[in-house]
């Protein structure tokens, strides 16, 4: 599951962005999937990265995740069988990665699993 989720996560990248990542790793713990990315510019943001507009790519990939998000939530949804509850995306310009974080719905009442203790 993991492999395909960092699979449909490079292919949306790929599909709206016009380059997908170079490299794409998902862990998944209880409620939580964190796919990590890497090489995620694109030639243009890498372009107002070298004029210091690190800010504007990160504005407007805020922007651009915000306006994907129920593609990203259909597509873990659809590879966990769990119904996302909250999506949160972020890009470093700095080193050009990225990170996609999913916070699904709790499992039902009585799943007893050795996941982190809750504070």
């Amino acid at each position: 599951m993991r492999s395909a989720i960092s699979q449909a996560i490079v292919r949306i990248h790929a599909e709206y962005y016009g380059k997908g990542a170079t490299q794409a790793k998902t862990y998944v713990w209880d409620n939580l999937v964190v796919t990590v990315l890497r090489d995620v510019l694109t030639v243009a943001e890498r372009t107002l990265i070298e004029v210091d507009r690190a800010d504007t790519v990160r504005d407007v990939r805020a922007k651009f995740q915000f306006s994907l998000e129920p593609t990203f939530r259909a597509a873990v949804e659809r590879l966990t069988g769990r119904r996302v509850h909250s999506f949160m995306s972020q890009v470093d310009p700095g080193n050009g990665c990225g990170v996609e974080v999913f916070v699904l719905e709790p499992l039902a009442q009585g799943n007893d699993d050795d996941g982190p203790a809750a504070a």
